[in-house]
């Protein structure tokens, strides 16, 4: 039985040791330093991300929730942008570095709910560099609220290092001589193709009740208390295999599935889907082997997905996607985010982009 995904737990440590990869095969990067996050996916895209480290001891609450992303797309040109939001009307012409002047000429683009802004291109780099080594951002004159900017500098380094702009141009913590042709272009998404559509099932139900009966000390084996029920479903596969999703077990704000590949003639010989962990993830712990948080097929665009939440509010977690291909399950997407705060639910970075 498992809460969240088993990978959540180590990805942070595999990512974060993921030195700079060769351009066949750019790994992703994923860092929490103070209270900013990093993550890079597979083509170079950057986003560093406001997230308060929940063990540093605040001197003071504060009463709003304000964010802050800041996005880099890889390459020479890669353009910057920079997004704010808050609960509340926000005026980023009041934003201000602690004991400095409000940073007031920048074009920030309002969004309709005024909440959020967007500040593009050169004027995005400026604003950066004249909050990166203040220890926060305020967003107005009045109040307590704030922005931690501790970790800041850190994360955009690790960013100019992920994308190669380290010594050029076009860094933004540690520009250099070079041109900023010399930053590497973006790299490749992999191909992932999917399989023909199989031939339908005639026994779904008696398929499912068979590979249920089989197979119930594995599902004991994962403390599944889950009572079979409508969502039970089997797919075609291949012309000779079935997917066959069964219900696991319930949680607070989730639930989780054991899903199965068996021949459509012998549910006997059902086997548990061990699918591929994402690029940077740390092998699924054997004792959730098969078991998927919010688990689910769509035969259709032959995907299974797996939403996995940190907590109830998904404001952290983890995002899959697998594609079959005929014969295996590939992994197509992955988002992820480890530390819970400073995002949208389920708004989690992209690590692992694919294309068809």
């Amino acid at each position: 039985m498992k809460m969240v995904s088993p990978r959540l737990a180590a990805i942070a440590l595999v990512a974060a040791c993921s030195g700079t990869a060769t351009a066949q095969t750019v790994r992703p990067v994923y860092r929490e330093i103070g209270d900013w996050l990093i993550a890079c996916d597979n083509t170079r895209g950057c986003l560093a991300r406001h997230a308060p480290d929940p063990a540093q001891e605040r001197a003071e609450v504060e009463p709003e929730n304000i964010g802050m992303d800041i996005v880099r797309q890889a390459g020479p040109n890669g353009a910057i942008t920079v997004r704010a939001w808050a609960d509340r009307p926000l005026d980023p012409a009041r934003f201000h570095a602690s004991g400095a002047a409000p940073l007031s000429r920048l074009p920030w683009r309002p969004g309709d709910d005024g909440e959020n802004a967007t500040l593009s291109g050169d004027p995005a780099r400026r604003f950066i560099r004249a909050i990166v080594d203040a220890p926060r951002l305020m967003p107005g004159s009045t109040g307590t609220a704030h922005l931690s900017l501790r970790g800041l500098a850190a994360v955009l380094l690790t960013m100019d290092e992920a994308q190669g702009r380290i010594g050029n141009a076009s860094a933004l913590m540690r520009p250099g001589p070079a041109p900023a042709s010399a930053t590497p272009p973006p790299a490749p998404r992999p191909i992932v193709r999917t399989g023909p559509p199989a031939p339908p099932l005639r026994n779904q139900k008696a398929l499912v009740a068979a590979v249920r009966k089989f197979h119930s000390g594995i599902f004991a084996g994962h403390e599944c208390d889950r009572e079979p029920d409508g969502e039970d479903a089997a797919y075609p596969l291949t012309t000779s295999d079935a997917i066959v999703v069964l219900g696991c077990s319930r949680y607070a704000y989730q639930t989780s599935v054991l899903v199965f590949r068996t021949p459509r003639d012998r549910p006997s010989a059902a086997m548990l889907l061990k699918l591929p962990d994402p690029p940077a993830a740390p092998p699924a712990d054997d004792d959730s082997v098969g078991e998927y948080i919010e688990g689910a097929y769509d035969p259709d665009s032959r995907i299974f997905s797996e939403f996995s939440k940190g907590r109830g509010i998904a404001d952290c977690g983890s995002a899959t996607e697998w594609a079959f291909d005929g014969r295996v399950f590939r992994v197509s997407a992955f988002r992820w985010q480890a530390r819970c705060g400073g995002t949208m639910p389920g708004d989690w970075p992209v690590l692992y982009r694919t294309r068809r």
